[in-house]
């Protein structure tokens, strides 16, 4: 085959390989991964459902565009998003007194150090016994939550840190102001001056009992970084509570490292972790890889232990490339694989039924985009929707679990991954046919032959 020929056939076969999918038509339930029947409420058009954990898993895209209400005919029901807590009642929160610590750089953790809240009206500072004297602010503050009578779903900081700098955190709780135990880590950490915390100011302590106790919190990295303020958020505060979704078997990486691949779902925003009984505390931290990066960025951690049962750790906003979940290096790390359950935001949706019954909803399409009404286009313009009072309709498969999730080993799609191949492959061929050509030509341009 000549060089021209070559040269052709590559360019042909790179052509077939960058061919787009053919088109998917999303108007048809059929092209929707899971399908599930919806049972209207008696009392009315406009109606309430909550996805269920089944369909809620089977979304594809980020922004939950890919779900959809078919009639008996396929043909489309307007149906709305309602954001979360929408229409539930609202969430209980309380407001924790927040003191600095005073000292000369000892940390909370030191079981000798005796701590006592100073007098006055109301008090000013914490001060720490033995360095009274120097009133130099140490990396810690101390949070007054003896006051709080239910459980604590999560306490959500008011932090001021440096742009670009992880600043991890410990949180420990101590009835006495002297003997402390662990309760929970997080990583701050804010991208850009004057932007939002990319994980987040929220610590989840899942459903912690803080009656009669204060919590201590110290940070690493000082310079810049300050504590201003907390607030307890009670647990069973919210109607509709978040979704969890168990993972495929996992492998660890090695004794300290278990690598995943998170599905890009805009409602999943944490993981549940669980380590072996075996493991005894073993304290973790989650990295993250932005898309075609290699450096990988501190997102979050907690601290394991069997005995005090799961561990959730929070997802940042903006989805990565892959995650890691790392032991810490002063532990065995870990006896086998973790067990991880993926927790997302519920989706509840606002339904204008209408054509023929029965209805089915469809979910699960990368290629569909999302065709939400708003609220005043399903209600009507200036009319007074009172979402509370609307009727709610049920999905059959609510109580069906839904599959394990795989977050290892994700074969990708098997078309793009074909395509991949071809063009490597014909990018390796004509490098090489390329540099046959070249050294023809050196070759003759040597001997004196015509080029």
């Amino acid at each position: 085959m000549s060089v021209r020929a070559t040269i052709a056939f590559l360019l042909a076969v790179l052509a077939a390989g960058c061919r787009p999918d053919p088109a998917v038509d999303v108007s048809k339930p059929e092209a929707f991964a899971r399908h599930a029947v919806l049972q209207p409420a008696a009392g009315g058009k406009l109606q309430r459902v909550i996805l269920p954990p089944l369909l809620l898993a089977a979304a594809r895209r980020r922004d939950l565009g890919d779900i959809r209400l078919f009639d008996a005919r396929g043909r489309l029901v307007a149906m709305a998003l309602l954001g979360p807590g929408t229409g539930s009642a609202p969430r209980t929160t309380v407001d924790l007194p927040v003191y600095p610590v005073l000292g000369r750089g000892e940390e909370l953790q030191n079981s000798k150090l005796s701590i006592r809240v100073e007098d006055g009206e109301p008090a000013q500072a914490v001060t720490v016994d033995r360095f009274s004297r120097d009133k130099v602010p140490m990396p810690a503050v101390l949070l007054d939550a003896r006051a709080l009578r239910d459980r604590v779903e999560a306490i959500v900081l008011r932090a001021n840190i440096p742009a670009g700098r992880p600043v991890p955190l410990t949180l420990l709780t101590s009835a006495n102001l002297k003997d402390w135990e662990p309760l929970a880590q997080k990583v701050l950490f804010r991208p850009a001056a004057g932007g939002p915390m990319l994980a987040g100011e929220q610590v989840t302590l899942n459903g912690a009992d803080l009656r009669g106790r204060f919590v201590g919190i110290s940070w690493t990295g000082s310079s810049g970084v300050a504590l201003t303020g907390a607030i307890a958020v009670m647990a069973g505060s919210t109607e509709a509570g978040r979704v969890a979704v168990a993972t495929a078997p996992l492998s660890l990486t090695d004794a300290h490292q278990l690598q995943l691949q998170l599905p890009d779902n805009g409602r999943l925003t944490a993981l549940r972790v669980t380590a072996a009984p075996a493991d005894g505390i073993v304290p973790v931290r989650l990295y993250g890889r932005s898309p075609g990066r290699d450096a990988w960025s501190a997102l979050g951690a907690a601290t394991l232990s069997a005995e005090r049962g799961p561990s959730t750790i929070e997802l940042p906003a903006v989805p990565m490339a892959s995650y890691r979940i790392e032991a810490d290096r002063r532990t065995a790390g870990f006896s086998a694989a973790l067990r991880v359950e993926l927790l997302f935001d519920s989706v509840e949706l606002l339904l204008a039924l209408s054509g023929t019954p029965p209805y089915r909803m469809a979910v699960g399409q990368p290629a569909a985009q999302p065709n939400y009404l708003t609220l005043a286009e399903v209600a009507g313009a200036g009319a007074s929707l009172d979402l509370a009072t609307l009727p709610r309709a049920t999905i059959t498969s609510a109580n069906e679990p839904p599959p394990a999730i795989p977050v290892q080993g994700q074969a990708a799609d098997g078309m793009r991954d074909r395509r991949k191949l071809v063009m490597w492959a014909a990018l390796v061929l004509g490098t090489l046919v390329l540099a046959w050509a070249a050294f023809r030509l050196a070759r003759a341009s040597h001997a004196g032959a015509p080029a």
